[in-house]
């Protein structure tokens, strides 16, 4: 049941954190056994692109859905624009998560072994360097802004 007020904070903080831990699932199943899907990330030759496609279309509707999600939480009490901000603020929050968690935790400071593209070692992109990670996080600001117009009208319709 979709709660008002105080608890509506709680609310949209559990959806953000459940549509990240099901993304980041995504990304490390993906790593774990297609990871030639992200050599053009590396800076390699492209390898594996239709299952990269589809990896990639299931992190976004993940991501969209938990934005719509907490839109729709948000939008009874702050209305369409609180929607909207709500569902902008999802996709800046897996924008933090994926640096954070994905990026400086599983990639930089545990690293796998199964995290290896071959080929990689050769690339000029500094994979282990965190400055890359953020420079690759940051356009989650600007793709945030659409998601957001989605989770304000998807609020909007069933509102």
């Amino acid at each position: 049941m979709v709660c008002v007020g105080m608890n509506a904070g709680f609310e949209v903080l559990v959806i953000n954190l459940a549509t990240c831990i099901v993304a980041t699932a995504l990304v490390l199943l993906s790593w774990r056994y297609r990871p030639g899907m992200w050599a053009a990330d590396l800076g390699l030759p492209p390898r594996d692109v239709a299952a990269g496609a589809v990896v990639a279309l299931l992190i976004v509707a993940v991501v969209t859905g938990g934005a719509v999600a907490t839109g729709l939480v948000v939008a009874r009490s702050f209305g369409l624009l609180g929607a909207g901000v709500a569902g902008w603020a999802t996709m800046v929050f897996f924008g933090l998560w994926d640096f954070v968690v994905i990026d400086l935790f599983f990639f930089i400071h545990l690293r796998p072994s199964w995290f290896y593209v071959e080929g990689m070692e050769g690339t000029s992109v500094p994979i282990y360097e965190w400055r890359h990670h953020a420079k690759e996080s940051l356009p989650s600001l600007l793709f945030g802004l659409p998601v957001g117009a989605i989770a304000a009208g998807v609020a909007a319709l069933v509102g």
